[in-house]
């Protein structure tokens, strides 16, 4: 355990010793871009610190709307709606929809702020949910998955959703929380990978602190459940993202995918020189590799590295090892990684 007193970027001071820091989800490193935060820094001086009035006031601020119109551009949706948290956003739109359909069901391993309904097991999840929903005589789905699971390092594969009869309507809620902004054009994360079917409804639900450094989620849909999600308690009754980060957000898109290059070109490096150590997981252009379980973080600390290690989703489940990479990293830290683990797995095979 490592008790830090600064924000980490591509090192961190613990102990008064300065650690390269592979660990944490703040991909794009955000709050080290001088020029971003330079426009928080605008944004408090024009809004403040937060906003603490609700979002149906009748005095709205207009940068909630701009930021809005960014994201459902970005992400192709014709709506998105924001809130304070992404598990905010992942409640109110699971609530939303447990009060319209009855036929819910939540993909193994899916992030607690989407389950709902009834959960589905075992690693052939999608054949035993694609046969249920073509033979029961229902007509309408709800699915809840992850687009990334980030403690796997895996993508989803939603290419079962074309299994499905086009008669049986699917409304699927992806949380994409660590691909948007993370990787795909222009950093629109899953969503280019989810086949667009007439029957297949698709909603996204993410945090917008893991790429955009953006304490707050959103809801990408379509424009009736946006007018429904804009009428729940969870929207009405909430306090909004500070408006400083959202006008940082608006005007700060450049800096953004300036930061989005940085990071895939470190992941392409990094992804190049460890091909010969096997068995690292890792899905093309996500910054996360998993390491093999019995890699002990001390083979890393006599290095002066920090990586992601600890047991999840409980305290009680195994421990995951991970390498994460961010875009601050230079083409030296992820050598100096690599020497590491080579080391390491040098060790492994010895033994």
């Amino acid at each position: 355990m490592y008790q830090l007193n600064q924000s980490p970027g591509r090192t961190v001071v613990a102990d008064a010793k300065e650690y390269l820091f592979f660990s944490g989800y703040s991909y794009l490193g955000m709050s080290h871009v001088p020029a971003f935060m330079q426009l928080v820094k605008e944004g408090m001086d024009r809004f403040g610190l937060l906003q603490p009035s609700s979002r149906i006031s009748n005095t709205q601020l207009l940068v909630y709307k701009s930021m809005e119109e960014v994201l459902s551009k970005l992400l192709a949706k014709p709506d998105t709606v924001t809130f304070g948290s992404g598990y905010l956003a992942g409640r109110a739109i699971t609530d939303l929809l447990q009060r319209h359909y009855n036929n819910i069901y939540t993909a193994p391993c899916s992030h607690p702020a989407i389950q709902c309904g009834t959960q589905l097991h075992g690693n052939d999840w999608k054949t035993s949910f694609v046969h249920m929903v073509n033979t029961l005589p229902e007509n309408q789905f709800v699915l809840c998955m992850d687009g990334v699971n980030a403690i796997a390092g895996q993508v989803a594969n939603f290419s079962f959703l074309h299994e499905i009869k086009p008669s049986k309507k699917i409304i699927c809620v992806v949380d994409d929380s660590h691909g948007v902004g993370v990787f795909g054009a222009m950093g629109c994360g899953t969503i280019q990978l989810i086949p667009q079917l007439p029957n297949v409804e698709v909603v996204l639900t993410y945090s917008l602190s893991k790429a955009f450094h953006i304490n707050g989620g959103a809801v990408s849909c379509s424009s009736p459940i946006a007018l429904l999600l804009r009428s729940a308690p969870f929207y009405t009754a909430s306090t909004p993202i500070a408006p400083a980060m959202a006008y940082a957000f608006v005007n700060g898109q450049y800096h953004y995918h300036c930061q989005q290059s940085k990071l895939q070109e470190n992941i392409t490096m990094f992804t190049s020189i460890i091909n010969e150590l096997g068995a690292i997981g890792h899905y093309p252009h996500l910054p996360i590799f998993v390491l093999k379980p019995h890699w002990i973080t001390a083979g890393f600390d006599k290095n002066n590295i920090i990586i992601s290690s600890f047991p999840y989703p409980t305290p009680a489940s195994k421990l995951v090892n991970r390498v994460v990479l961010n875009a601050l990293h230079t083409r030296h830290d992820l050598y100096k990684l690599f020497c590491t683990l080579q080391q390491l797995h040098r060790l492994d095979m010895a033994s």
